[in-house]
């Protein structure tokens, strides 16, 4: 009895081994159709770094050969051509960072354009061409000014310049005057210290050129209008820059004018500048001194001998 007992109980381990050995490999692999197996997963990352190459810039306009030419009492636009070169191709060039700035001597008398706008059709794999401009002003000074554009790429994000480039504006001498005719009121016989009522003349600059000191008239006798023979002559006459009561008022002790003379007006302040901010004006104001008495009573004016003239010297 005691060995079948042994024998019987042999028999159940030996099944319950076998038993436990099933349900591990079926345990296993469930875990491994449902992905229980790990709690832990690797991936693969690669990320591309663009743009880590600076844009170069280069300026060039053949028109600033011999320099630009201001228009009188106006301003005027000029144009700079620059290409954008990108080694890491035309499309990481940021095409709204584009910008120019001018500048003159040691004030930074400065003009600038941020809209410089890429020109249609002027494109490679690695460069752009683009069109910028800016208006310079009559009164901007003589000389040499500089080009400074700014730029930047949409990987490299720092800004680039190019200030190598310089072109030359040039001298504008010119004036206007307001008014164009110059009257008296009536006057008599050997009278003296009269002003005119309707000066001032105002001579406007309107280039950029300093006429400081560099103004001069010439005056021609008044002749009679209807007796020619006759005439005032014209070193009767004196201008100054200011106007006053007196007696006598203060032009009436300026500068003698000369017959077919320039004579200059050493006293004028005339510099360049901006004529809508009341800049660049000179007034002049007039008087006959002495009325002759030696002449008949009629119009003298310039209708025969010809106009007075204001001119830069």
């Amino acid at each position: 009895m005691v060995a079948k007992k042994e024998i019987f109980i042999i028999a159940f381990v030996v099944l319950f081994i076998f038993a436990a050995i099933i349900l591990m490999q079926t345990t296993k692999f469930k875990e491994t159709i449902t992905g229980y197996a790990s709690s832990t997963q690797q991936t693969n990352v690669s990320i591309a770094i663009s743009g880590v190459n600076p844009i170069t810039i280069f300026v060039w306009n053949s028109s600033f050969a011999g320099g630009i030419d201001p228009i009188e009492e106006n301003s005027k636009t000029i144009q700079f051509n620059v290409t954008i070169w990108d080694p890491d191709g035309v499309a990481d060039i940021n095409t709204t960072s584009v910008s120019v700035n001018i500048t003159r001597g040691t004030v930074l008398t400065s003009r600038y354009n941020s809209s410089c706008t890429t020109i249609s059709g002027q494109s490679n794999a690695t460069a752009q061409n683009f069109s910028c401009t800016i208006s310079m002003w009559y009164w901007d000074s003589i000389g040499a000014w500089n080009i400074n554009v700014s730029a930047k790429d949409l990987g490299n994000t720092s800004y680039i310049n190019n200030a190598s480039q310089n072109f030359s504006y040039n001298q504008l001498q010119s004036i206007k005057i307001d008014p164009k005719s110059l009257t008296w009121l009536a006057v008599s016989l050997g009278a003296t210290n009269q002003t005119s009522n309707n000066d001032p003349t105002t001579v406007n600059n309107t280039g950029n050129y300093n006429a400081s000191t560099k103004l001069a008239i010439n005056g021609i006798n008044l002749h009679g209008q209807t007796t020619t023979s006759e005439f005032i002559n014209v070193k009767n006459f004196s201008i100054f820059y200011a106007t006053g009561v007196g007696p006598p008022p203060v032009e009436c002790n300026g500068t003698l004018l000369t017959n077919g003379t320039d004579v200059a007006f050493t006293w004028s302040v005339l510099e360049a500048g901006n004529l809508s901010a009341s800049q660049a004006q000179q007034q002049v104001y007039y008087c006959i001194n002495k009325v002759p008495t030696s002449i008949s009573s009629q119009t003298y004016s310039t209708l025969n001998a010809g106009s007075w003239t204001i001119k830069l010297t």
